[in-house]
This record gives structure tokens, C-alpha cells and sequence, in this order.
């Protein structure tokens, strides 16, 4: 192998291994995290307690009103986006 071979390998592996460390260290940390939160909250991911009806933040309603749409014989505007007359 020639040492610029040998060097771009030794690159390569130089960042497989950063990023496998990466992930790795990624993954301990969100299941670390999940810990926390599971034991803040004293419910597991998706898990209903007495208090806790709703996924994590909570239940609530929504108070959206919705208003009928007014039908008027305006101008249209067909498929080629001019207004008809």
C-alpha cells in the first residue's frame, strides 16, 4: 500500500470510529433522558395514569369554532387561474 493510500485509510477509519462514538454516545444520552422523564413525570412514554390522560403533555380540548362557509356566486376562478367575467 502507498503512503498516501495508507494514509486516506487511516482517515477513514479515524472518522468511522468518531462516528460510531457518536451514535453510540447519542443513544446512551436519549436513554438516559427517557429515564429522567419517565421518573418526572411518574408515567412511561405513552402511558395513561390516573392524572394523566393524554400522551405527555397532557389532555385538553380544543375550544376551535368552526363557521359555515359562506356560499356566494362571486367570480369563480376555473382550473387556468383567470377570472371569469
Amino acid at each position: 500500500m502507498s503512503p498516501k493510500k495508507h494514509e486516506d485509510f487511516e482517515h477513514d477509519v479515524k472518522l468511522d470510529v468518531e462516528a460510531r462514538v457518536r451514535q453510540g454516545v447519542k443513544a446512551v444520552l436519549e436513554e438516559v433522558l427517557e429515564e429522567e422523564m419517565t421518573q418526572h413525570l411518574q408515567a412511561g412514554y405513552r402511558e395513561l395514569t390516573p392524572t394523566r390522560r393524554g400522551e405527555r403533555n397532557g389532555h385538553y380540548t380544543r375550544n376551535l369554532v368552526l363557521r359555515p362557509r359562506a356560499r356566494s356566486s362571486a367570480l369563480r376562478f376555473p382550473a387556468t387561474g383567470k377570472a371569469s367575467s
